[in-house]
């Protein structure tokens, strides 16, 4: 059975087994001090993501991407036993763009907001915790900047990941 999403990508290929696929971790905002036992997903501190692509073919790549929020601005909306459910999520958290042959662009905070509230964030931001899901025929480079600093704005930390892809099976194993 196929996604609804993966209709978004066009004509894929009838030999095509599958799709790369690409997880991103999305850390951003604010996580203030809390007085209770359960912090929301991350130690107090000030958090920012940036998710880069790029297309390292020699052909257009049509890029489905969506936004699956597990925390939004401060609210836990996907703690187990709740899940996220991408067949329920609001059209702006999907999209589909053309990477030119060996472009590329980011995703960082302001983005993530804007598919997950409608507009970007002015101010601070209360936390989000997300993950931001890659799709696409073809294989990309695809890699992460976390940034953290904590509440007192002494010292930063930085971390870049590379995010293997993995193959999103368009049949079931015969």
């Amino acid at each position: 059975m196929k996604h609804p999403f993966l209709e978004k990508l066009g004509a894929i290929p009838a030999a095509a087994e599958g799709l790369f696929a690409y997880s991103a971790k999305i850390v951003c905002g604010k996580q203030s001090e809390a007085s209770c036992c359960c912090v929301a997903g991350a130690r107090p501190g000030v958090y920012a993501t940036e998710v880069n692509i790029q297309n390292l073919n020699l052909v257009t790549a049509p890029v489905l991407k969506f936004v699956v929020p597990l925390i939004n601005s401060g609210a836990v909306v996907a703690r187990e036993p709740d899940v996220a459910d991408p067949t329920t999520f609001a059209a702006r958290q999907v999209e589909v763009i053309k990477l030119p042959p060996l472009g590329a662009t980011m995703d960082d905070c302001c983005r993530i907001a804007e598919m997950l509230l409608g507009a970007a964030p002015s101010g601070d931001t209360a936390l989000t915790i997300a993950i931001l899901t890659i799709v696409s025929q073809f294989e990309l480079s695809v890699s992460v900047v976390y940034t953290a600093n904590p509440l007192s704005g002494d010292g930063i930390s930085i971390d870049v990941e590379y995010i293997p892809s993995r193959l999103l099976r368009l049949r079931g194993q015969g």
